[in-house]
C-alpha cells in the first residue's frame, strides 16, 4: 500500500487483477471508439472487422449497442463483509482513504475477514474504471520468449539461428539480462564452451572447464558441476564413444506415453500387442 502526504492512495494501491480488468476495459474502450469512427465515415460491417482485425460480430455488438457495452460484474456469493459495506461507504464519504485504518474500524466492529478484501473494497470506489492512471506501467515492446529460446540465443543454437535469424531484438533482450544479472555473462560463456567441447569430443579440455565451472558465481552451474563429477566416467565416455542412450530414452517415453494413455483403460492383452509391436 502506498501513501501520500495527505493519506490518499495512490494508483499502485490496486491489486494486479484490478489493473488487468482496468487494461483491458482500456483496449475495448480504444476498440470500440474505433469502430464507431469508421463506421461514422461510412465503413461496413465487414469492412471495419476486416480492417481493424476484429470478428464482424464483434463489430455488430459495438455499433448496435448505442454506447460503450461494459462487461456485466460477476456474480458474488455472500461474504464476511457484507454488513459492514453501508460503513466503508460512509468512511469513503468522509474522506477516509486508508484501507487499513477502514480494517482496523471494522475489526473492532467485529468483523473476522481479512484486510485484502477491505482493501479491494475501498479502492475500487477511489479509482473507478475508466480514470487515467497515474502511474503507467511500462511498455512491452516484444513478447517474453520462453525459456528454451532464451538458451538458445545465449549459447547460439544453430537450428534456433536458422528458424529465426538473429535481430537487434534478441541482442536488445540479452544486454537487458547481462544488466539484471551480470552472471548470465559468465553462464554463457561456459554453456557455449561446453556445447564445443561436446561437438569437437576434447575430453582433454573437459578437465580445466570443470574447474572453472567448480568456480562459477551461479549455484546452479556449481551443482551442475557436482552432478558431472558424482557420474565423472560416463561423462568421459560420452567424448570418447560414439553411442548414446538416445535411443533407450525414445523406447521409455514411448512406454510412459502408452501407460498413460491407456492405464485402467484396456486389459493386458492390448497393452502386450501395442508394447511388443513396431506399430
Amino acid at each position: 500500500m502506498t501513501l501520500g502526504r495527505q493519506g490518499v492512495l495512490s494508483r499502485t494501491s490496486l491489486r494486479s487483477w484490478q489493473r488487468l480488468s482496468d487494461q483491458r476495459r482500456a483496449t475495448r474502450l480504444a476498440l470500440y471508439e474505433r469502430v464507431m469512427a469508421l463506421r461514422a465515415q461510412g465503413g461496413t460491417m465487414k469492412g471495419i472487422g476486416r480492417e481493424l482485425s476484429s470478428d464482424h460480430r464483434t463489430v455488430r455488438k459495438f455499433i448496435t449497442a448505442g454506447a460503450f457495452p461494459e462487461r456485466a460484474p460477476k456474480a458474488r456469493g455472500p461474504t464476511p463483509l457484507d454488513p459492514y459495506r453501508s460503513y466503508i461507504e460512509e468512511r469513503i464519504a468522509q474522506g477516509c482513504r486508508c484501507p487499513r485504518l477502514i480494517w482496523q474500524e471494522l475489526k473492532q466492529r467485529g468483523y473476522t475477514g481479512s484486510r485484502a478484501a477491505v482493501q479491494n473494497c475501498v479502492v475500487r470506489p477511489l479509482f473507478p474504471q475508466g480514470k487515467v492512471p497515474l502511474l503507467q506501467a511500462p511498455v512491452r515492446t516484444m513478447p517474453c520468449p520462453s525459456v528454451r529460446r532464451v538458451f538458445g540465443w545465449l549459447v547460439g543454437w544453430r537450428k534456433l539461428a536458422v528458424e529465426e535469424p538473429r535481430s537487434a531484438d534478441h541482442e536488445r533482450f540479452v544486454q537487458a539480462l547481462y544488466k539484471i544479472e551480470p552472471v548470465v555473462g559468465e553462464v554463457r560463456s561456459l554453456a557455449r564452451e561446453f556445447l564445443g567441447l561436446m561437438h569437437r569430443r576434447s575430453p582433454w579440455q573437459f578437465d580445466r572447464w570443470l574447474k572453472s565451472l567448480s568456480r562459477c558465481d551461479a549455484a546452479e552451474m556449481r551443482r551442475f558441476a557436482q552432478s558431472l563429477r558424482a557420474d565423472l566416467p560416463a561423462v568421459r565416455a560420452a567424448f570418447r564413444l560414439p553411442w548414446s542412450n538416445g535411443q533407450t530414452e525414445g523406447h521409455v517415453n514411448r512406454l510412459k506415453f502408452l501407460k498413460r494413455q491407456m492405464y485402467g483403460r484396456a486389459n493386458i492383452e492390448l497393452l502386450r500387442l501395442r508394447v511388443l509391436k513396431p506399430n
